[in-house]
């Protein structure tokens, strides 16, 4: 087995399979890890016994994401023990979906299946998914879960951060589908080149397109440790994702001023009707600081909401690196692995 110390990449490079590649695995499946070293063995095994009833050739990527236990000595054990095992390891922990991305950019084949570590998805659905993406002709089938397999407060959380995804961005997610699916080539060509730096896997598939189905496959209860998405993480996660991918809070926000210039107006004509009429009153002070006090914090709320999309802009503009491995590991490679090619 080999181990390197590649060169930081900016971004996801592109180091897609082109319809030349004719020694290319069949299918290659990409696992973010963290917190994942009591499971992945049997991760490992499930997946090498489900891909090689696909094709001899296949491609195992697991990425640590600096997971605190044992995880990245699991994934040299098991890349020093199969040649079509993969292991990267980032230099920090960058989360889940950045995580993706690095697998996305050193995995190689014709059909790409992402999923996570913990094993409520069963490896042995993979072949359903192929077989359901070859029948189709769909260039990606997503896995519709049965059941969630999750806690009532995980449930939750996940609910309320679709629905207010979906609200805002139109985009088509749903707490019945999660990271579980299949994709050609050609989809993850596409999903190297987009150039977001938050990176929120599920969203970014939705806006790519392409020929997608969906296949309802079963889901399992988590069999070690929880979930490390909280309520707060997820709350967290879900405005990150509505500044990056919707406008409609800043067209809201137009809505509330426009309205609130409007409700001011008529209120100033009913004073000044009250005043032709019954003449001039004293107001009432408790009344005017209420008024004061709304509008001003209506004003401070607004206005940062504009600082996050303000920021979210400096954040992509800044252009900072996605993701930066630290280490490959893979048994029988080269001392001097190929640099693949930076996306623009």
């Amino acid at each position: 087995m080999s181990v390197h110390q590649p060169v930081p990449q900016i971004s996801a490079p592109h180091v897609g399979a082109t319809p030349d590649d004719a020694d290319l695995p069949e299918v290659a499946v990409i696992v973010p890890v963290y917190k994942g070293a009591a499971m992945l063995g049997e991760l490992v095994r499930r997946l090498r016994e489900t891909l090689r009833g696909i094709d001899a050739r296949y491609q195992i990527v697991l990425v640590d994401d600096r997971s605190p236990d044992d995880s990245w000595a699991g994934i040299l054990a098991e890349s020093a023990a199969d040649p079509g095992v993969l292991g990267v390891r980032l230099s920090r922990n960058f989360g889940q979906h950045a995580a993706i991305s690095a697998g996305m950019a050193h995995a190689r084949a014709r059909w790409y299946v992402v999923m996570d570590c913990d094993l409520q998805d069963p490896p042995e659905a993979i072949a359903d998914l192929y077989r359901h993406a070859i029948e189709t002709g769909a260039d990606v089938v997503i896995a519709e879960r049965e059941t969630s397999g999750l806690g009532a407060g995980r449930n939750l959380g996940s609910s309320l951060f679709n629905t207010a995804l979906r609200w805002s961005s139109g985009l088509e997610v749903s707490s019945k589908f999660g990271n579980f699916r299949i994709f050609s080539d050609k989809v993850a060509a596409a999903f190297r080149a987009y150039p977001e730096q938050l990176r929120l896997f599920p969203a970014i598939m939705t806006q790519l397109g392409f020929e997608t189905r969906r296949l309802r496959l079963p889901r399992n209860e988590r069999a070690e440790g929880k979930s490390s998405y909280n309520l707060f993480k997820l709350a967290k996660l879900g405005l990150e994702t509505i500044i990056a991918y919707s406008e409609k809070p800043l067209w809201l926000m137009t809505g509330v001023g426009v309205a609130v210039c409007i409700a001011s107006v008529l209120f100033g004509l009913t004073i000044t009707v009250n005043a032709l009429v019954n003449g001039i009153s004293v107001p009432g002070y408790a009344s005017l600081a209420s008024l004061i006090s709304f509008l001003g914090g209506l004003q401070v709320f607004l206005i940062s909401l504009v600082g996050l999309y303000v920021g979210r802009a400096l954040a992509e503009a800044k252009r900072r690196p996605v993701f930066i491995v630290d280490t490959l590991a893979a048994a029988g490679a080269s001392d001097t692995p190929p640099r693949p090619k930076d996306t623009p």
